[in-house]
């Protein structure tokens, strides 16, 4: 009967999850159709199942729940090294491998800008136009103006991108996009050793599974951006920090050296692992290990500085404006109701049995500095964005990743002290059942939000578009945009100007002024930005852009090109498919070539 009754679990539990993957199972035998559809009704009877055997074999049950434990704790690092490589394995499948948009274009651009030998010297600006903005116009999405006339710069830090040129060196032009889901797997991994030292190898699978299962891991694992590399070198600088000698201090002392170069605006996480390393030393060794620490350090907040004076024309600027502009109390409030809220309803409600973690950490014991390490990593990754401006949109808990990791290891060490008071077999059976409420959630959401598959597609129409244009339009091209902005050079070679930089008195003139000079004006827009140019170009919200179309993609949200010259295109639109152009392309180099002088 209990062999029954395991088997009868095990089998429902593997149903339950094919329903839950395929979204229902329906099969049609003798003119009969079975169907199932609703993995929690299946999930119940297990439930019952697992709760008979634990009530009429209680002293079996619990004998098979220990094995099972002491089973996956021997082999807990092995376990986690799985995860890790399906965290990397999810980024590589789900990826976006597209420099689309602000953050992507400006990372990967800024990498083949450092791969080419290019930078750190300034972008010429190629035209002169008649327009207060000219220079900000001709600035893409991820630049910025540079301190020199007619220069452009990056927007962002340049740590991200120099080990994305390391892999474009080696790799060819895919690097850029392996760099993330290998961070990705790196983040899990220190998380897991986090874990492991601050209460076991079970704290430390079960934070790892909290990271392989994290709504803003996984979504943040799909774009070449800054947040989970930066997470991973962080993490690792905290657990390189506990190791106890000077190698570990020299590890730690880099880790979060090129977490800095990443994320310059991260200056208080330096104290938490120096603060580790200087506390569990003594008398001269102290001294030594902190000396190596900041070894690495230096050399990076100096480059940081000679860059930000180059490109922004301070040593404590930074290519997002002014800190006076990027601060303020007023957004500490604002950011406490989000941060809470997201976490609440992305992670489940079961993250507040993180509380249950500073027993450990007052507790005398072996265990107690991780679990610091873990507050402060967490604690002051936090104070570090509450003051910094607020947005609207759940997955700015990606700010948080550098602690993130830090905080599942509380999760996982709450709940299992608390399960830990339970009479066994019931606390382990408990620790299970949270566990997997939590990651039935946290999947529930990821499911949710599409992280498993449109991503890809809908950030691949940025290449299309851009590869059109580069094919289609003539070499005098010059195409108003402000999404595109970027890709359209990255992809096609051809001049952007941004639509939503122009002066409110030239933009009438604007498409006429750049015929004089030669050029052809297009614009390339998606469909959500059609309200903006007609405030833009003063045109009725009611009436459709005068313009002839060019091209049209009329999946993925839409995307159209228009034809903006004196004797605009009367030809029907050209039909765009999306997922035509190549997966991973070098950065076109820009082709302007006007029919009349440009007036430089």
């Amino acid at each position: 009967m209990r062999r029954l009754l395991l088997i009868l679990s095990v089998a429902l539990l593997a149903w339950a999850a094919v329903v839950y993957a395929s979204g229902g199972i329906q099969w049609r035998i003798a003119g009969v159709w079975f169907r199932s559809r609703d993995p929690d009704r299946v999930l119940l009877l297990v439930y019952v199942l697992v709760l008979l055997q634990a009530l009429l074999y209680r002293h079996e049950f619990a004998r098979d729940i220990d094995r099972v434990a002491a089973f996956v704790r021997e082999r807990a690092a092995w376990f986690a090294a799985v995860l890790a490589i399906v965290l990397a394995i999810h980024g590589l499948r789900f990826g976006s491998f597209t420099a689309g948009g602000a953050d992507a274009y400006g990372y990967v651009s800024q990498a083949f800008g450092w791969a080419s030998g290019h930078l750190p010297r300034a972008y010429d600006l190629p035209l002169r136009l008649p327009f207060p903005s000219s220079d900000l116009m001709q600035t893409p999405l991820g630049y910025r103006v540079g301190p020199e006339p007619h220069t452009m710069v990056p927007t962002y830090a340049p740590g991200l991108p120099l080990i994305m040129a390391g892999a474009i060196l080696v790799t060819g032009a895919i690097g850029p996009y392996l760099v993330v889901p290998a961070f990705a797997a790196l983040y899990l991994w220190c998380t897991f050793l986090l874990g492991r030292r601050a209460g076991g190898p079970g704290v430390g699978l079960s934070a790892a599974l909290l990271v392989a299962t994290s709504p803003v891991v996984l979504y943040q694992s799909l774009w070449p951006m800054s947040d989970v590399p930066a997470g991973a070198l962080w993490t690792a600088a905290g657990v390189a920090a506990l190791g106890g000698s000077r190698r570990s201090a020299v590890l730690s002392g880099v880790c979060a050296a090129v977490g800095l170069l990443i994320r310059p605006n991260l200056p208080l996480l330096v104290l938490v692992p120096s603060g580790a390393i200087v506390l569990h030393a003594r008398g001269r060794e102290r001294l030594a290990r902190a000396a190596l620490f900041c070894v690495p350090i230096l050399p990076v907040v100096l480059t940081v500085a000679v860059l930000n004076a180059a490109w922004y024309g301070s040593p404590l600027a930074s290519g997002y404006g002014r800190a006076a502009d990027l601060y303020s109390l007023e957004s500490v409030w604002p950011n406490l109701q989000r941060y809470s809220v997201w976490l609440w309803e992305s992670q489940s409600p079961w993250i507040l049995a993180a509380a249950g973690s500073l027993i450990a950490a007052v507790r005398p014991s072996t265990e107690r500095p991780a679990v610091w390490m873990a507050w402060a990593l967490f604690t002051v990754t936090v104070l570090s964005y509450l003051t910094y401006y607020y947005f609207e949109a759940w997955w700015y808990l990606r700010f948080l990743l550098p602690g993130l990791g830090a905080f599942f290891v509380l999760v996982a060490l709450g709940l299992t002290r608390m399960c830990g008071w339970i009479p066994q077999p019931w606390g382990r059976l408990a620790l299970i059942v949270i566990l997997f409420l939590m990651v039935r959630h946290t999947l529930g959401y990821a499911i949710g939000e599409r992280m498993f598959g449109p991503l890809k597609q809908g950030e691949h129409r940025y290449a299309d578009v851009g590869e059109f244009i580069g094919r289609a339009l003539p070499d005098n091209a010059a195409v108003f945009t402000m999404q595109h902005s970027g890709t359209v050079r990255f992809y096609g070679g051809r001049l952007t100007l941004r639509y939503d930089f122009l002066d409110p008195d030239s933009t009438g003139r604007a498409p006429a002024e750049l015929e004089r000079l030669g050029l052809h004006p297009y614009l390339a827009i998606d469909d959500w930005e059609v309200p903006y140019v007609q405030t833009q170009f003063r045109f009725p919200a009611d009436r459709p852009l005068p313009w002839p179309q060019v091209a049209r993609m009329r999946e993925l949200g839409g995307v159209t090109v228009y034809d903006l010259a004196t004797a605009g295109a009367a030809a029907s639109p050209v039909a765009l498919e999306p997922g035509l152009a190549p997966l991973f392309m070098a950065p076109q180099p820009i082709v302007l070539q006007p029919h009349v002088d440009n007036g430089r």
